[in-house]
């Protein structure tokens, strides 16, 4: 018996049916006139970051032809404070990526001949000043990264693929190690670097076909700890952030329909991911960069725009609220959210959009959101699974519970039925993938998103 799509989306995206949930614009930010970088992509932005200095706030949008400074201290009334154009500007230009060390911002683009610029904040809120634009370093590089404890910048892809750097003096930077070079393993063990996330020497590396935990203490002789290179709805391993207390990493995978997924870090020898989330707006979705702050997860999701997670119990992310940046519908190319930034003192969240460029978003009502947006009727865990998963009524005299599992085409694919408040469904026969764990009994109605899989 077939299902029709209506089902998935009315069960576990009907929430999407509204632009927003629980977060509101204040300010939004886009100059028609900025040049496109690729006609396949219709885009003028790209990625966005963050800084706050003597009370006041900023945010760095790139676009094809630079970097855009606003100061957004007041929300509302945010203003263009500067503009710094890139070495390499205009068409063509699809990636920008920017970090702050101290007082200082670090540039890099991925096309054309560009560079490695630098500018002192301490001026600001009237202007930037460039102090280092060079590509005697590096010409170009896809992602950057600062460890601000060890005074450290690490730069992906691009001409170097992963290099290291010594940035105490943050406008002189010195090469401590060209992995690629440098480190005679490091082509057979991890090879292209697109994105990283670093905390005092330990590099989490996101290389396409999988992830790679490496010790870089002694940066001429990093030491590799771990890697997770098979993994349940497993797609093109594109970037991922650690939690403060360094209990729950976040990892997505930048393919349609992969869903966002959550790695305990406990033991770097057997990387586990421990549950998954989707935006279930559509099969389509993509995800693209995910930051943890605290116990919340902010994720730029492509088409589907800004989302936010607690995950305060990893294996139960809450949903608390989105903000739809973009009015294109789902397809398989890429269009909307590209960066968050959700460090900033106020709270506000900054948001790049490809198309659309920047926003300054409030999540006040999303944080205080003290209830799921559906309270749930049952549980069912644990979401990445290689056989069983356990079914639980939380409605203790609850009556007997009817089971489907459907495919990602929306067919049913098992039927079974618990009379208590507790059972097990085994998916042990089926093909690895993803499946809904429809849970039904004549009070209520509950699906659960399951990815199957013998990756371990």
């Amino acid at each position: 018996m077939r299902h029709s799509l209506l089902l998935l989306l009315v069960l576990s995206g009907s929430i999407h049916a509204q632009d927003s949930l629980n977060v509101h614009k204040l300010f939004h930010w886009d100059d028609p006139s900025i040049p496109v970088g690729a006609s396949s992509l219709q885009d003028q932005y790209n990625d966005i970051w963050g800084y706050a200095a003597n009370g006041r706030e900023y945010a760095f949008l790139g676009s094809s032809l630079g970097v855009h400074i606003f100061d957004v201290t007041d929300g509302e009334t945010s203003v263009l404070v500067d503009h710094v154009p890139g070495r390499f500007s205009g068409t063509d230009v699809i990636h920008r990526d920017f970090k702050v060390y101290h007082d200082h911002l670090f540039a890099v683009c991925d096309e054309g001949p560009s560079s490695l610029q630098i500018m002192d904040l301490s001026y600001l809120p009237d202007s930037v000043h460039v102090v280092y634009d060079s590509d005697a370093l590096l010409q170009r590089a896809h992602d950057i990264q600062v460890d601000t404890v060890n005074a450290r910048l690490y730069t992906c892809g691009g001409s170097t693929n992963f290099s290291v750097y010594d940035i105490s003096d943050p406008e002189h930077p010195v090469l401590l190690t060209d992995c690629e070079a440098d480190v005679p393993w490091w082509g057979a063990q991890v090879g292209y670097v697109h994105d990283c996330f670093v905390r005092d020497n330990i590099v989490w590396c996101n290389d396409g076909d999988g992830m790679h935990v490496v010790d870089f203490t002694d940066a001429q002789n990093p030491v590799l700890l771990g890697s997770l290179t098979t993994y349940p709805g497993q797609g093109y391993n594109h970037s991922g952030w650690m939690n403060d207390a360094g209990t729950l990493y976040v990892m997505a995978d930048e393919t349609h329909g992969s869903p966002l997924k959550f790695v305990d870090p406990s033991d770097l020898s057997d990387l586990q991911v421990i549950s998954t989330v989707t935006s279930g707006v559509a099969p389509t979705s993509i995800v693209h960069n995910p930051f943890f702050n605290g116990d919340l997860v902010h994720v730029a999701y492509y088409y589907d725009g800004y989302w936010l997670w607690n995950l305060s119990d990893p294996l139960w992310p809450i949903l608390l609220g989105y903000y739809d940046t973009n009015p294109a519908p789902n397809t398989n190319g890429f269009r909307g959210a590209w960066g968050v930034y959700p460090f900033l003192p106020s709270g506000h969240v900054l948001v790049s959009d490809m198309q659309t460029g920047l926003w300054v978003l409030d999540i006040d009502q999303a944080t205080n959101t003290s209830e799921r947006i559906t309270e749930p009727t049952h549980r069912v865990w644990p979401t990445v699974t290689s056989g069983r998963v356990n079914v639980m009524s939380l409605n203790e005299a609850g009556p007997k519970n009817t089971i489907e599992v459907l495919d990602a085409r929306g067919v049913v694919v098992m039927r079974s039925a618990i009379s208590g408040s507790n059972g097990t469904v085994d998916l042990t026969g089926l093909s690895d993938g993803m499946y809904i764990v429809h849970v039904m009994n004549t009070d209520a109605s509950f699906t659960q998103r399951i990815v199957k899989s013998n990756a371990r």
